[in-house]
């Protein structure tokens, strides 16, 4: 079978289109083939070696990528509820050699989710961790109610413009940040009101009568901190930001307490993820609560200058992968 590899860590020129032996389902997995995937930021930071120091984590020859959408073609047994042809989407672990952007993958059942009627395999695909991550934090962490005020920073990359759909449906008021080439596309998912960070930067705005506080502040991608932002938090809020590396983990423990006398709270999320997490998506999707943005679509080769272009952190949407191309 096809699959995108890489041999050494480093940059996106180490990915490489192979062909390799079809992986084959043991005892409690499924074989799935891959109709779609998705890129998200971590891929990119698993194969530059940014994870490298956790034990955990197997080091290459790797596959790349983690979500994935496509039919069950196979068992290793002790699978109940599951057969060939049932339309599944997951995301694999990162810890492990096995890559998403790849015909085949083999998969437990407890990373796994069926596809709602009326979902295709591209728009299931881009679900499980960006809209994971936005139902997270918004919902799970922010417990995020209707008539709260919630900033979004980074409101039109894959968590964001999840996470912006997500919080109007809650009822919150919603200010979504942006490149000014996106600041249409974030007002569409029906942001309140949106800001150019090019021209306006929220978290240094006021906190007075004029631009009252905020209940959550979600910082999609490390673009602040919670000693930044806090000004312009109200008394009880929450920032929550996405992990996006070591330097922002260390800093946001460091926050977690100094936060305590401000009596606000501060979370480096960490995705929960699993069959539980996916299910609570497939009905977000299936009501049309959460409608995912594809901003193109590409094969295995394409992958290496997508992940550089995502490097810029000036992303729309979401990027799928086909793996039969």
């Amino acid at each position: 079978m096809r699959a995108l590899r890489y041999s050494r860590y480093g940059t996106p020129d180490v990915l490489e289109v192979v062909e390799t032996d079809t992986p084959q389902p043991a005892a409690g997995e499924l074989a799935v083939r891959v109709r779609a995937a998705s890129l998200n930021p971590v891929d990119g930071k698993i194969r530059a070696g940014h994870l490298r120091l956790l034990p955990m984590l197997e080091s290459p020859p790797r596959g790349c990528g983690l979500d994935f959408a496509g039919e069950v073609v196979g068992t290793g047994g002790d699978v109940a509820g599951y057969y060939p042809g049932m339309r599944v989407f997951g995301s694999l672990s990162p810890f492990g050699r096995g890559g998403a952007f790849a015909e085949i993958v083999r998969v437990s059942p407890d990373r796994l989710a069926t596809i709602p009627d009326g979902t295709g395999f591209d728009e299931a695909a881009t679900l499980p961790i960006a809209a994971g991550t936005a139902a997270q934090a918004l919902i799970d962490h922010a417990k995020l109610a209707a008539g709260q005020r919630v900033l979004i920073l980074g409101a039109a990359g894959g968590v964001g413009h999840f996470a912006v759909q997500l919080a109007r449906h809650l009822g919150a008021h919603v200010t979504g940040t942006c490149g000014p080439a996106n600041v249409d596309f974030v007002r569409s998912l029906g942001a309140d009101d949106v800001l150019d960070y090019t021209r306006d930067d929220a978290i240094k705005r006021r906190a007075d009568g004029a631009h009252a506080p905020y209940d959550a502040i979600f910082d999609t991608a490390g673009h602040a901190s919670w000693r930044e932002a806090r000004a312009v938090l109200a008394g009880g809020g929450i920032y929550v930001n996405t992990s996006p590396d070591l330097r922002t983990v260390m800093t946001t423990l460091v926050e977690q307490a100094a936060a305590r006398f401000a009596r606000q709270r501060v979370v480096a999320l960490v995705l929960a993820g699993g069959d539980g997490a996916w299910r609570r998506l497939a009905r977000l999707v299936s009501d049309r609560v959460l409608v995912p943005y594809i901003r193109e679509s590409i094969g295995l080769a394409g992958v290496a200058d997508a992940q550089r272009r995502m490097d810029t952190g000036h992303g729309r949407g979401k990027i799928v992968v086909h793996p039969a191309r």
